[in-house]
């Protein structure tokens, strides 16, 4: 069994990235407190059901935590490690050539 997409609950998920970059030093505390604001926004757009503006602003916040697809502010997969080989971190050239 794998979870390829762990979005359950956005409601609750999306704040919690604010959280999680605060308490392992990937943001400051001001930024934590204006992306606090940013995720209250997203919150209430969620609630009230106004589902593609409210992907866009969560995934603007978020983005501003991971950075960009195609260039990562940090290895989404182990948070210790940096991004060496965007966009997934890693080399994934073998596994490429196998399923090739």
């Amino acid at each position: 069994m794998a979870i390829g997409n762990g979005l359950v609950d956005p409601y609750l998920q999306y704040p919690a990235y604010n959280d999680f970059a605060l308490e392992n030093n990937l943001i400051g505390k001001t930024q934590y407190y204006v992306l606090k604001a940013a995720f209250a926004t997203c919150q209430g757009l969620i609630s009230i059901g106004i589902w593609p503006v409210a992907l866009e602003a969560c995934q603007l916040a978020v983005t501003s935590i991971l950075g960009v697809p195609v260039a990562p502010r940090f290895n989404v997969y182990d948070i210790r490690e940096k991004c060496n080989k965007p966009p997934l971190c890693y080399d994934l050239s073998a596994t490429d050539n196998i399923l090739a």
